[in-house]
């Protein structure tokens, strides 16, 4: 009986939701992979074309996803726990003030990459920035909405949305890059993020006698924000310095980094969703318990798999068109090397989820310490790298493994946080 309850119960069904539409999502972001390393392999055009990429995915740690689900979701859970209805009028003029800012920031950033580093394909690495700008302007919009969808308890609209999104950028990938190159890659992204904003937050913004709910930039902790997205901003910043001597050494990051990335985002980041909403509401620590046994049990079979089975899996997914057998051997290397960092990293974020839960105002001063400490790691790490001048392969993998550690002894230290803040 206690088994039925469990699989009937509303977690369950909203982690099934977050579930299957991650593996569909992760399914359409194989098969983009898939044409984007037929039509593309290693060459230098498609990693310079990550280079940027990897500024905009770093500019959207602070603005997508888990950024706004550490700052926005404990607060947009307990309102609409209190009322049925928003009026999200105020929220949606907060967000046309962030979004020029945002663009603005990231089209600078990448076109001095372009300039002054990549030196190469100029005018169609200017102009693929301008479109990856867009679409991270627009991908915070989108998130800053589909966090407060979460936050309603809806998860199964939120699954919806960005299924849709993955699935048009996925369709239109191949033609556009016919078209276009490798400018069609944002492009297909630009046209998706659109879609999502059209069909799916448009409607929620019309106008009602709701509470009406404000939010300033007072409610974005710079500490919070790194902390919750402490994983993805290692491995983003050890993809940039695998990227910057010019190889093609990004490229086979960046293929391991996807097929990694599905364990981090489809599992570990559903979990983290449910355990944030549920710690919101209430302290259970069984459900900690029951989150870090599944994250175990993920992160076993993850190593077996990759240490028995990397060249088998790589030339599966990837072995067609311009990627080459000397590609399946260089990214089969990365992906056994990137992999205990990345169990490391699994296990960082399911345990900082209790610590966020208790919300910015009670964990800004602590959080800035935390960040404090892991930004002194980082540049002692970027000295040593310098100063030795070390290879930016070898760097990379220093960098990711020294960081990882360092981020999983700093979660340990925010869950006994946690619990005396409780007792």
């Amino acid at each position: 009986m206690s088994l039925v309850k469990s699989i009937s119960s509303q977690s369950f069904l909203d982690f099934s939701f977050l579930f299957s539409s991650n593996i569909f999502k992760k399914f359409l972001g194989f098969l983009r992979e898939l044409i984007l390393a037929f039509i593309f392999g290693s060459s230098l055009i498609y990693a310079s074309y990550l280079l940027l990429k990897t500024l905009t995915d770093f500019l959207s740690q602070f603005t997508f996803g888990n950024a706004l689900q550490a700052n926005l979701l404990p607060k947009f859970t307990r309102l609409y726990k209190e009322n049925n209805v928003l009026n999200l009028e105020s929220v949606h003029q907060f967000s046309k003030s962030v979004i020029l800012v945002i663009f603005s920031l990231s089209l600078l950033a990448q076109l001095f990459v372009v300039f002054f580093i990549i030196k190469k394909f100029i005018l169609i690495l200017a102009i693929t920035s301008l479109a990856l700008s867009l679409v991270l302007s627009t991908n915070f919009y989108n998130s800053l909405f589909l966090t407060i969808i979460q936050a309603e308890g809806d998860f199964k609209k939120f699954s919806f949305a960005t299924s849709f999104n993955i699935l048009i950028s996925t369709i239109l990938i191949y033609p556009l890059c016919f078209f276009f190159d490798i400018l069609g890659i944002a492009l297909s992204r630009l046209i998706g993020v659109f879609s999502l904003a059209y069909l799916y937050i448009k409607p929620i913004l019309k106008p009602n006698k709701g509470l009406l709910v404000k939010i300033s930039l007072k409610e974005f902790n710079f500490s919070v924000i790194f902390l919750a997205n402490i994983s993805l901003f290692i491995l983003l910043i050890a993809r940039f310095i695998s990227g910057i001597n010019g190889s093609s050494d990004i490229t086979y990051f960046n293929y391991s980094f996807v097929l990694l990335n599905v364990i981090l985002t489809s599992v570990i980041f559903n979990i983290n969703t449910i355990l944030l909403r549920k710690f919101s509401v209430t302290k259970d620590l069984k459900i900690l318990f029951y989150s870090l046994l599944v994250s175990s049990l993920i992160s076993c079979l993850l190593y077996v798999i990759v240490n028995s089975y990397n060249t088998i899996i790589i030339e599966f997914i990837y072995k067609r068109g311009s990627f080459n057998q000397n590609d399946v051997i260089a990214t089969s290397s990365f992906l056994k090397s990137l992999t205990p960092a990345y169990i490391i990293l699994i296990f960082t974020s399911v345990v900082f989820q209790p610590f966020f839960s208790l919300g910015v105002s009670n964990i800004s001063k602590i959080c800035f310490k935390f960040s404090l400490f892991l930004m002194c790691v980082l540049f002692l790490l970027f000295l040593y790298i310098f100063l030795q001048d070390i290879d930016s392969k070898v760097a990379c993998f220093l960098f990711i493994n020294v960081m990882s550690l360092a981020s999983l002894l700093i979660s340990i230290f925010s869950l006994h946080f946690f619990l005396n803040h409780e007792n």
